[in-house]
């Protein structure tokens, strides 16, 4: 098992008195992309669709590690960025070996408009089927490999669900170099090299009933060495009369979690409300994100039927300072 050594050495994002630092934004370039989560399933067909921009007239090279959820095991490639290029991933999960064969990959396509074939080829293929990739910048051509500080590269997501007709858009989570690269493969998220990470993810929710899915996304992006250690997190959640409600849930490398399985009850008929906000506070090296899917009878909401409505909320938080929001977009769609 190959790991790049994404070392976490912080935890909190620095909110200086007076200014606000946006380390880590979905809305901003920055030096690493995340994007929080990937799938790619054989029945039901699910495609993921990853877009990367250069925003610069430099040429530089994307490094993609592609992490999966079951044994946090990994594929990476080079992807070359001209400037102001951008180009477009699909991964798709094929059968592999041949039409008798049983075993499944995740193969991953070029699928750029103007990519220079003019239709989709094959860049790689990776063992899972789902999780979540890191994209960082390196310099092109640099051999040995020369890791960039340079805020110059954002993306989006879109995940979809071919047979039943929905998707879902996110935003990647841009993290911004802050000061003095070491230009090695060892990037420290501690606000001297990278923005480090917040201490505290927070976002809001969806419950109107027993039909709807709420699912919480969570990662961690420690692998230097090797499997990352099992992260222990507090999750809280607040009800209409704002009472507090707190559980404890642990994973490895990622994890989608219902937080009906965590919760019971997580509904409009017994929280006593159709929403309400959580926040996750977890060891060091995590972030996440939450998606809500909306399933049943839902007329009462302004969602159809079997759609999907993706909505996060990320808020990074000191003890003795204020907060920063995000917002990441999104999409919805009925069968």
């Amino acid at each position: 098992m190959k790991y790049s050594k994404l070392a976490v050495l912080g935890l909190v994002l620095a909110i200086g008195s007076g200014m606000a630092f946006a380390g880590i934004n979905s809305k901003e370039v920055g030096a690493v992309l995340i994007f929080p989560e990937y799938r790619a399933e054989y029945s039901p067909n699910v495609d993921t669709y990853i877009s990367i921009t250069n925003d610069k007239s430099t040429a530089v090279t994307a490094h993609i590690e592609v992490v999966g959820d079951d044994v946090c095991d990994d594929c990476n490639f080079d992807l070359p960025l001209t400037g102001f290029q951008t180009k477009r991933l699909r991964f798709n999960r094929e059968r592999v070996g041949g039409n008798s064969s049983e075993l499944y990959a995740t193969v991953i396509y070029d699928a750029s408009p103007h990519s220079d074939t003019g239709s989709p080829y094959v860049i790689s293929a990776c063992p899972e089927k789902r999780g979540f990739v890191v994209v960082t910048l390196e310099e092109a051509g640099a051999e040995p490999r020369k890791t960039l500080g340079e805020n110059m590269l954002h993306g989006d997501s879109v995940v979809i669900e071919l047979e039943g007709g929905t998707s879902s858009q996110m935003g990647a989570i841009a993290v911004q170099g802050v000061g003095v690269n070491d230009n090695n493969r060892n990037l420290k998220f501690d606000n001297m090299e990278y923005a480090a990470f917040p201490s505290i993810v927070t976002a809001n929710f969806w419950a109107p009933s027993e039909d709807v899915e709420p699912r919480l996304v969570l990662f961690n992006v420690d692998f230097q060495t090797g499997v990352p250690p099992t992260t222990n997190c507090a999750i809280n959640y607040v009800n209409a009369e704002e009472d507090v409600f707190s559980r404890n849930y642990s994973f490895d490398c990622w994890s989608k979690i219902d937080l009906r399985d965590l919760a019971p009850g997580l509904h409009e008929d017994i929280l006593g409300t159709a929403n309400g906000f959580l926040w996750a506070q977890c060891d060091a090296g995590t972030h996440g994100a939450m998606v809500t899917d909306l399933e049943g009878n839902t007329v009462n909401y302004p969602y159809p039927g079997e759609s999907e409505h993706s909505d996060t909320l990320f808020q990074s938080t000191t003890t003795n300072a204020g907060a920063e929001l995000r917002l990441t977009p999104s999409i919805t769609g009925g069968s």
